[in-house]
Parts: structure tokens; C-alpha cells; sequence
């Protein structure tokens, strides 16, 4: 239900491809125009609701972070290249 995604195809418009059923998480800089590439993505199964994750902030184009929430408590994913 999670995969973690290093040196992803970035296409022209610089966002990557995936299937409907996953929900892309990009490094909180993604976009930002001091940074040269992204390096690292979170896909997330569209089966796990948005209202038992966030993104966590973190101010790198090398580092895509979540947390999840649930019965199990709190578990943080961090995909650092």
C-alpha cells in the first residue's frame, strides 16, 4: 500500500506518472525554483484514506516524509535519497 520511489521520471511539466490508484507524495520543495530536481516520492494506495495521513514538511528536494495514523498509532515514513 506504500512504495517508495527514488530518481523518479520527472515529465516535462516536472511531475511523474502513476496509475489511479496511487496518490503521489512529492518532497514538500517540489516546484520550488531553487531546486534543480527531485529525487525522491511516496506513492500511496488511494485505499488509505486521506484523513489517516499528512505530509510532513521538510525542506529538501531529497526527502518526500508522511505520517500515518490509525488503530496502531503513529508511524512516520521518510524516502531520503
Amino acid at each position: 500500500n506504500i512504495a517508495i520511489i527514488q530518481e523518479p521520471y520527472l515529465n516535462p511539466v516536472n511531475l511523474t506518472l502513476s496509475s489511479s490508484h496511487w496518490d503521489i507524495i512529492y518532497p514538500t520543495m517540489h516546484g520550488d525554483m531553487r531546486v534543480e530536481h527531485t529525487n525522491s516520492i511516496i506513492l500511496v494506495n488511494k485505499k488509505i484514506s486521506k484523513n489517516t495521513r499528512k505530509i510532513i514538511s521538510f525542506k529538501s528536494s531529497n526527502v518526500a516524509t508522511i505520517e500515518l495514523k490509525g488503530n496502531f498509532g503513529r508511524i512516520s515514513i521518510f524516502n531520503v535519497y
